[in-house]
This record gives C-alpha cells, structure tokens and sequence, in this order.
C-alpha cells in the first residue's frame, strides 16, 4: 500500500516537473531533492496522513523553499566564523548504536540577539543536513540532546526562533526524530514547555524525554522533591496514556526523580537504557577540531 502511494507520488511529482527522477535508488537519505529516495516520499506521506495530494504539496513547498535559500549551496566558511559553529551551540556528535545521527543542543547563557534569529536558523539548517549526511547503516531519523541545565528566562530565546526551528523540522524535515532527550532542564523551564505544547505534533512530544544526569549517575539516590516529576510524568507521557498509566509510571515513596518519572520506554537503572548510552557524550565537551573533521567527512566544502 505505502509502495502503491509512493509510485502515486512519484507520477505526479514527475508530471509536474517538480521531481526530474521518476525511479527509486538505494540512497539512504534525500539530503539532495532533486535525488529523492522512496524513503523520503513515505516520509512525506507519514507526515499527511498517507494523503498523496498533501504530500506532494508539502515536498513541492520544501523543493521551493531549498531553491529559494540555496540549501545545496552552504559551505562550512560560511559559518566558520559564527560563535553557533566556534563555540558549539549546536553541532552534530557522531551516531548512536544503530547508526543515527546525535544532534547536540548546548544551551548557552547568553541570549540569542534579535538581529541574528536569520542567520541562527540558517546554521540550525546547516546543522540537521550535516545531520542526513552523517547518518549510517540506512538510518533516516536522528537523536537530539538538548542541554539546557543553564536555561533561564533571561537567556531563553525569542519564542519567535523557537517557533522557526520547530516548523523547520516539521514543514522540510518530517518523521525525521527518533528521540528527543531533554538533559538537566530546571524547573521553570516547565513554563516554556506548557507554552510550546500546542505547536508539537503529538507524536513528536510523546517522543521526548525528561532526563536528569543525577539519577544516572546515583541511581539509588531519590530527588526529595516530586512536584517537578510529577509535572514531567503527565506531560512527556503519550497523550494516549490514561491518569492511571501515568502514575503507574512514577516511582513509589514520596520522592521521584526526572529521570525516573520521564524514561517510560525503559527502567530508570543507572546508565543500563534509555539515555545511559548517551551519558558519556553529554559529558564530552564540545571540540571544533573534531566537529570540522566530521564536517568535512561529511562532504562539506
């Protein structure tokens, strides 16, 4: 059925000239359109619900708009010079174990000037297809790592740039997240979120992950304090789970850490699963030698 569409998908693209390949190829990614795999038109799909018209609709939006900005066309120069690239902002750290691509998010204390939101979400571009480019043994989704352990309200971004990362994934990137880790955010950080949940997809906030590093590092070590885990068990469980499900979720006693609260998909056991294989990157401070050299494998002029 998903084949038939993607075929349905492929005739209409080509008769419109919006796609010049009317055949698939093997190539694990579509980081280049105009050499788009059967992959990339399920995905698109997925995103509409199988609803070939909307598809093709929303990747003819995406081919305009990769055209209109000259995607192909970026260079690590351009961004050499930018303290997002210098100081590690944002980078992409290697994969996980089934060959994804980790996305690292290291928020800084500093806020993000108004007059620089643009060329920000340029670089936010030039991080994610560093990302497609860096993906191994077949893998089409990324990791995110979001450090925000020195987020504050006076240094969190314009919800205006928020908002433009979050319909740049979803309009040009879509079905792209395996798994979103948000790492040692405090506990005003919840304000933020409440105000962001009603511009994420459903399925994209059910695959977010509330993690603090203390609970990896002393497991048997209880957070005394539950209003925060209590917050982050009713909000990162999937909008499917029943009151019940959620508190059958959290940890027993009075106390509950986030990361024990959050990890659903697997046991809050010191490192073992879940974000555990994620430990020691997160740790690893950012290196810009290493991060050219993989920009440069990468195929990046």
């Amino acid at each position: 059925m998903l084949g038939q569409l993607c075929r349905a998908m492929c005739v209409r693209l080509h008769a419109a000239h919006w796609w010049v390949r009317p055949t698939f190829h093997s190539s694990p990614s579509c980081a280049l359109f105009a050499d788009c795999d059967e992959g990339c038109l399920k995905r698109y799909l997925r995103a509409r619900n199988m609803d070939v018209t909307k598809a093709c609709a929303m990747l003819k939006t995406t081919l305009e708009w990769r055209k209109t900005n000259k995607i192909d066309d970026m260079t690590i120069e351009e961004f050499a010079s930018s303290r997002y690239m210098r100081d590690g902002w944002v980078y992409v750290d290697g994969n996980d174990a089934e060959g994804r691509s980790i996305v690292v998010f290291r928020k800084r204390k500093e806020r993000l000037p108004v007059d620089e939101h643009d060329l920000y979400l340029r670089y936010m571009t030039f991080v994610v297809e560093t990302a497609i480019k860096n993906m191994k043994n077949g893998q089409e989704q990324w990791v995110w790592m979001l450090d925000l352990a020195v987020y504050s309200p006076s240094n969190a971004p314009a919800l205006s740039v928020t908002l433009g990362v979050l319909q740049l994934l979803a309009n040009h990137y879509p079905e792209r997240l395996h798994k979103a880790y948000v790492v040692n955010a405090p506990s005003i950080f919840q304000m933020a979120w409440k105000v962001l949940q009603p511009f994420i997809d459903p399925v994209t906030r059910s695959k977010a992950a509330f993690v603090n590093t203390k609970d990896y590092h002393a497991p048997a070590k209880a957070a005394a304090d539950s209003s925060w885990g209590s917050w982050a068990s009713s909000v990162f469980t999937s909008s499917k789970s029943s009151s019940k499900e959620a508190a059958a979720q959290a940890p027993a006693g009075p106390g509950g850490s986030d990361a024990s609260v959050v990890l659903a998909d697997g046991p809050a056991d010191g490192g073992k699963g879940c974000f555990g294989p994620f430990l020691q990157l997160y740790e690893t401070p950012f290196c810009y030698d290493r991060q050219r050299q993989l920009l440069t494998a990468c195929g990046w002029k």
